[in-house]
């Protein structure tokens, strides 16, 4: 079966939801999504109040693809139909230079759109995924990421920290 990206992010809403994790966040390819609200991340250096040019707030915003939870373990992701390199530089740099900024706009998100299961967001364990439907990802990447290999719409297999064995 061929996917594009669109129907990828279909997929992997329902895998995930039967795998038993809540959708918090997300955005289908072009910014259209009528389930979820995005997640920005933005850069506060840029996006101050009263900024004269408001078009810049977006520089430096970085948005997931999907932002899933389950226990305390929030998953941030990216999907695309073959591995993409770019996806992992941006759920790293997520996860470290841009951790702060990652946690500043899931606080404000879990207030602004009352989900207090997410409060307090140190509680949780955080864990960068990929989605990805052909070819494979990189093997020394799997005690980083969490991978799903998506096959059909209801069927993909885990890999890396989202493997069966790791009890995610």
């Amino acid at each position: 079966m061929r996917m594009r990206e669109g129907d990828l992010h279909v997929a992997m809403r329902n895998i995930f939801k039967t795998k038993g994790w809540t959708l918090i966040a997300g955005e289908f390819p072009g910014g259209s999504d009528h389930e979820l609200y995005p997640l920005n991340v933005i850069d506060p250096s840029v996006a101050k109040d009263n900024s004269p040019d408001p078009r810049r707030h977006s520089l430096g915003e970085l948005i997931p693809d999907l932002v899933a939870m389950k226990n305390n373990v929030l998953l941030i992701g990216e999907c695309k139909v073959a591995y993409d390199l770019d996806d992992s530089k941006k759920l790293l740099t997520l996860l470290s230079t841009r951790f702060e900024d990652l946690t500043l706009a899931l606080e404000k998100f879990a207030v602004d759109r009352k989900i207090p299961e997410l409060l307090p967001v140190n509680k949780f364990c955080f864990i960068p995924f990929q989605v990805l439907a052909k070819g494979e990802f990189p093997k020394n990447l799997e005690n980083q990421f969490g991978f799903l290999k998506i096959s059909t719409y209801t069927e993909g297999t885990f890999f890396g920290l989202l493997s069966d064995e790791n009890n995610v």
